[in-house]
This record gives C-alpha cells, sequence and structure tokens, in this order.
C-alpha cells in the first residue's frame, strides 16, 4: 500500500490526467486494495485508461457500495443507482407505517441490490426476489451468497414477471426498478456500450414492462391497502396513473427522486 506521501502524489497524478479528485481517490483506494503491500501505481494508471476508454468505474472495479451493501458488480446487471437508493428508502418508509408487511415480492432484482438492501435493515421480511436474465440471477445469487444471515430470508427466482410464481401465492408488497427508458431515448455511451439494453429499455415508450407488472399485480396482491412501489421515467407519472386507476388501483402517488424529477409510484390497491 501506498506510504501517505506517496499516496497523494499518486491522487495527484490520476486527478490531474481525469480531471477529478474523487474519482483519483477512488481508483487510488481501489489499487491500493488489489495491491497490498505492493506499488499501486501501475494498477491506478491501469483503471484510468480503462474509465477513460469509456467503461463504467462500477465494471473495473468489479464491485460498488449500494446503501450499507458493497455488492459485487458487472456487465450481467445495471449498475446500481442512488435513485433506487431512494426507492428503498420509500419501502422502508410504507413498511415502518404498516408492520403487517411481512411478505414482498421484487420483480427485476439485477444484482440483488433492493432485495439484499430490504433483507439487511429491515428484520422479519420474507422477500422473493425475480428475474428474468439468467446472467443478472446467477450475479444476485452470488451477492446473497456473501450475506449469508439473509439466506433464509431471501429468495432469488428465474422468472418473467410474475410467470414462476405459484397462482396462489400473493403478497404484501410489490416493488421494482423495471426498464423505463423508451425506444427513442439517447444514452450515454458509457450506459449504452457496457449496460446490459434488456434492463434498459422498456419498449418504444418505455412502459412496456410497468404496463404489464399494474396489469397483472392485482393477482398477486393480498388485498385492499397493499401496495406496488416503482420507479419510473421521468414523464410517466400522468400514464402511470392512468393505468393503475384502470386497474383497479384506489390511490396513486407519485414520489421525486433527489433532483425533484418525478421518479416512483407508488399504488395502493
Amino acid at each position: 500500500m501506498a506510504c501517505g506521501s506517496a499516496e497523494s502524489e499518486l491522487v495527484r497524478k490520476i486527478s490531474a490526467l481525469l480531471g477529478s479528485q474523487q474519482l483519483a481517490q477512488w481508483i487510488v483506494a481501489e489499487a491500493n486494495d488489489r495491491e497490498r503491500g505492493g506499488s499501486p501505481e501501475k494498477v491506478a494508471f491501469e483503471i484510468a485508461d480503462r474509465y477513460i476508454a469509456g467503461e463504467p468505474l462500477q465494471y473495473i472495479f468489479g464491485h460498488w457500495s449500494f446503501r450499507t451493501l458493497e455488492l459485487k458488480c458487472d456487465s450481467r446487471a445495471l449498475i446500481p443507482r442512488p435513485e433506487t437508493e431512494l426507492l428503498v428508502e420509500l419501502v422502508k418508509s410504507e413498511i415502518a407505517s404498516n408492520p403487517a408487511i411481512k411478505k414482498v415480492l421484487e420483480i427485476g432484482t439485477g444484482t440483488g441490490a433492493i432485495a439484499l438492501a430490504l433483507g439487511t435493515e429491515l428484520s422479519g421480511l420474507y422477500i422473493i426476489a425475480t428475474e428474468v436474465s439468467s446472467a443478472a440471477l446467477e450475479l444476485a445469487r452470488e451477492n446473497l451468497a456473501a450475506q449469508e444471515n439473509l439466506l433464509s430470508e431471501v429468495e432469488m427466482v428465474f422468472s418473467d414477471l410474475f410467470s414462476s410464481l405459484s397462482r396462489h401465492e400473493t403478497f404484501d408488497l410489490i416493488v421494482s426498478n423495471p426498464p423505463y427508458v423508451s425506444g427513442s431515448t439517447p444514452l450515454d455511451p458509457i450506459v449504452a456500450n457496457f449496460e446490459p439494453h434488456t434492463a434498459l429499455f422498456g419498449g418504444e415508450d418505455g412502459l412496456s414492462v410497468i404496463r404489464e407488472i399494474i396489469r397483472a399485480a392485482p393477482e398477486k396482491l393480498k388485498g385492499p391497502g397493499s401496495h406496488v412501489m416503482i420507479e419510473i421515467g421521468e414523464s410517466h407519472g400522468p400514464e402511470v396513473t392512468g393505468m393503475a386507476t384502470h386497474n383497479g388501483f384506489s390511490h396513486v402517488r407519485i414520489l421525486p427522486d433527489l433532483s425533484g424529477r418525478d421518479r416512483f409510484a407508488d399504488l395502493v390497491y
């Protein structure tokens, strides 16, 4: 590991290369972890070169933090984002106000971030997390395996939305960060070139998966007062509200992210 003065100098060099001291500090910390007792400079510049070439830092590192967790992270699934951390907070707030919520379904678990965060931060839940990508499901199960205390509380299941679930199985709350980018939306190259498109794009209007969740969810909810909480595109609020009302939901809240953009829908059955 670099000593104090050598580490500061390495941070300065990487910062000058990238134009960001924060990125430089993350990269040097990662290089130190990989080269314990050795020289991290070569590793730090290799990471910086890959980042300059357009590869996401999270995939280069192979791990990333999500709330209190450090998750394995690679191109099999989307990179967990701060907005989704807020979705977890909204779910936690709902459960705190309604302790009867005990059984939760997550649709499209990706890295497993939402299910594992809820299982880690709340006690007494049983969570089923579904994923239609076998590669992403493998990654989610690897992250679950690293949380041995959750093995009896969180189950990762291969399923296209609700298709693999027992016909009569119902839930107190359903949560999802589904694909919601419209087909015509231009993406940052760092996203478009590396992250799985099936986890990003929700059809031409961005609502194809959300539409199916809202249509089918009532049969999988335990009854009146049950919730569906979904991350949505910032322009989707009115359409999601209309869909939810049409499918029998009694109340809809469209909630903002930290930037003030409409980002979440809380549907009450």
